[in-house]
């Protein structure tokens, strides 16, 4: 194909996208992309759901596994620097419908999710607010479902606005959140580290009334383990992973970062590090300040006796529970940083989501208007529209429909995502040969005769079938034949989408397949 004719098939000579992301700047999007502070409550349920389980290990074994997928990842955004991530190397060296079915999913799953951090934020963060300074109206209020939808429009909206400047004025939120939620996981750890148990559950017992050796009993005579168990800690290791996910998502960035050849495994190895790092602390702290065996005592009544459960409606959540044991300053400072993991989490998703966007737009896949970039502040403007469109419609969703709770096999549907773009990895050193030969001398290395490519893509293949198997276990919700149906046709939706793409272009005189042929210009 002649140079002029590969340059037709895409929309334009360059991505038009500035490079104002830094190595740092990317560590801290991944880092959000985590969610930082949602351990408060995946650890209680972790706990309650996989009775025995001791989290600060689980926290070493999801370092251990992220850092070899995410190493995996950092190798192919250095051999294929372009916006899209694994959408760009599946779709180039397996099939374009294949890469673009994942990159869908993740699209999908992003602005669907994104949809549960309004809630979290109202319930989770105002109200508890709230109700420490004795504002019931106020607590009422945030937790009208109508008034949850009004909030995330705004928010959503500001986002948008906010994005509309440009990378360089978006990653500086990026990085006033991050030390919003710093300041709060200080205030936490500080808490509970010079905190001793009795002082803590004497604070909680007088709260609600209830004797703190009665609880413990009751939890181990309903079948609680009284010590740690290696294998609900291999399980429970499940949402500790569920909250690592998304520390390789710079990639999807990769036509916006500076020397993105040595950035990305600074932001991905990094931000595993710094996130399992604050992960730990909780962890740590929590059992240090609260007993460890008391707070596991809390979350296994909450989930297998309710009936003995001694809270009545308020949850066990760790940041919630440390209401009774710390001053109201200290308590809002938590808090505030629980917000801010909320409302960054939605800011980095839609981030996230219109690069994908913008990136399938590139490639003619969805109309080729939803590529266009601003000229001044270099941002996909019309990506940006519809996502905050498609987004709002999903909080509405999330909100009045039971629709999106079959988002209950999500680590499923990641590991599907991560073992197809690890095959990419596998067959990349035989395919396009050429791509492993120019790339940097630390990609080239083999072990062997091997290339060290080809041995990560090989575990991160193994490690996401494992991660996909531990998200359908029966403990966690059991195999609901109608919520695994959903996900799957989620990428069957993208094939779809693909094919009569594929089919128009075809009719217009376009080989869309053409076009993967090659890699979009930077």
């Amino acid at each position: 194909m002649a140079g002029s004719e590969e340059l037709k098939m895409y929309v334009r000579r360059s991505s038009g996208l500035v490079k104002e992301i830094s190595a740092w700047d990317a560590l801290i999007y991944n880092v959000l992309i985590m969610a930082p502070t949602a351990v408060y409550v995946y650890g209680v349920w972790a706990l309650g759901i996989f009775p025995g389980v001791h989290l600060p290990t689980t926290v070493f074994l999801a370092m251990a596994i992220s850092i070899v997928i995410g190493l995996y990842y950092a190798y192919m955004s250095i051999i294929m620097p372009r916006t899209g991530g694994d959408y760009i190397w599946v779709s180039r060296l397996i099939h374009p419908s294949i890469g673009f079915a994942i990159n869908f999913f993740l699209f999908i799953t992003l602005l669907s999710v994104a949809g549960s951090y309004v809630p979290w934020f109202t319930q989770y963060a105002l109200s508890p607010l709230f109700e420490a300074y004795g504002m019931s109206d106020a607590v009422a209020w945030v937790n009208d479902p109508w008034n949850m939808f009004l909030i995330a429009a705004i928010f959503y909206v500001l986002i948008a606005l906010l994005m509309s400047r440009g990378v360089k004025v978006t990653k500086y939120a990026f990085w006033a959140f991050f030390l919003v939620i710093c300041a709060g996981v200080i205030a936490y750890a500080f808490a509970f580290y010079t905190m001793s148990p009795s002082t803590f559950q004497s604070s909680i017992a007088s709260a609600y009334n209830f004797d703190p050796n009665e609880i413990v009993s009751k939890a181990i005579a309903n079948g609680m383990p009284e010590t740690f168990v290696l294998a609900a800690t291999f399980s429970g290791v499940m949402f500790t992973i569920l909250n690592f996910l998304g520390f390789n998502n710079s990639v999807y960035l990769a036509g916006e970062i500076k020397e993105v050849r040595k950035s990305q495994l600074i932001a991905i190895i990094g931000a595993i590090l710094v996130f399992g790092l604050i992960t730990y602390i909780i962890y740590d702290a929590t059992y240090t300040g609260m007993g460890s065996k008391f707070i596991a005592s809390l979350a296994y009544l909450l989930v297998n006796s309710p009936e003995n459960y001694p809270l009545g409606e308020a949850l066990p959540f760790f940041h919630m529970l440390a209401r009774n044991a710390v001053s109201p300053t200290v308590f809002t400072v938590i808090v505030c940083g629980f917000a801010a993991m909320t409302l960054s989490a939605i800011l980095v998703y839609i981030f996230t989501t219109v690069r994908l966007l913008f990136a399938w737009s590139f490639d003619r896949i969805v109309p080729q208007f939803l590529s266009k970039v601003d000229s001044r502040y270099g941002t996909p403007y019309t990506a940006l529209i519809t996502v905050t469109v498609v987004a709002i419609i999903a909080q509405y969703l999330w909100l009045f429909t039971p629709l999106l709770n079959y988002f209950v096999f999500v680590v499923l549907g990641w590991g599907i995502m991560t073992f197809v773009a690890s095959l990419a990895g596998i067959v990349l050193p035989y395919r396009r040969k050429e791509l492993l030969e120019l790339a940097p001398a630390i990609v080239r290395r083999k072990f062997a005769g091997v290339p060290v490519l080809v041995i990560l893509a090989m575990l991160s293949a193994i490690l996401s079938i494992w991660l996909a198997w531990v998200g359908t276990e029966p403990a966690v919700s059991g195999l609901t034949p109608d919520a695994v149906i959903f996900l799957i046709g989620i990428y069957l939706v993208g094939i779809i989408i693909y094919l009569i793409s594929s089919l128009y272009h075809k009719i217009k005189g376009i080989p869309l397949e053409l076009a993967f042929k090659e890699f979009p210009p930077a």
